[in-house]
């Protein structure tokens, strides 16, 4: 996968374009002449990025999905202690994908999708399962398989998020800070 800053204008701009279609329209109503209206390129130029719908989906996956760890990263720049960093990044997910629910909404559709074939118990090595592992190898957190702790910490991080965004309660800070709080209890081996 590239870097966020290799893509060029015209695959963000499809990207975006898919995005806006995904979200209105789900998989199966987003056509590539519809894709090529909303994005304002021409249909070569998205079969120059792309050999297909399934191709761009599962490509557009691994942007946002990079785009988002990218987002997450460089809001804990200095932080070192653990347990600011299980904070940290609960809670900058939480904003992103409330900020970003669009995003939020093409990756519960991606993830249940045929297009995400690929679900192997080997498949963890995001950002959030690196760092939960890390927890439990330096014994910050209880002893316990790293895809438990990412069922729980994503979960609930996604759960609040779509609560807030497609719920009719708001989430306060103090909400937001007992759900962090009882996590951290419920996993950290203090």
């Amino acid at each position: 996968m590239k870097n966020i800053k290799e893509f060029s204008e015209k695959e963000i701009a499809i990207y975006e374009g898919a995005l806006e279609l995904v979200a209105k329209y789900g998989f199966h109503g987003t056509s590539m002449s519809l894709l090529t209206k909303e994005a304002k390129v021409s249909t070569g130029t998205v079969y120059h990025y792309f050999s297909s719908k399934d191709d761009l989906m599962k490509k557009m996956y691994c942007y946002y999905r990079s785009k988002v760890e990218a987002h997450v990263s460089s809001h804990l720049q200095g932080e070192k202690e653990y347990k600011q960093r299980f904070y940290s990044r609960w809670m900058t997910l939480y904003l992103y994908y409330t900020q970003h629910p669009k995003v939020l909404q093409f990756f519960e559709q991606f993830i249940n999708s045929p297009y995400n074939q690929e679900r192997s118990p080997h498949h963890f090595t995001g950002a959030y399962f690196t760092f939960l592992k890390e927890g439990v190898d330096k014994k910050y957190l209880k002893p316990a398989k790293p895809e438990i702790y990412e069922a729980m910490y994503m979960g609930s991080v996604i759960m609040a998020s779509k609560i807030n965004v497609f719920g009719s309660i708001l989430l306060d800070e103090g909400d937001r800070e007992l759900l962090i709080n009882k996590l951290w209890y419920g996993m950290a081996d203090v």
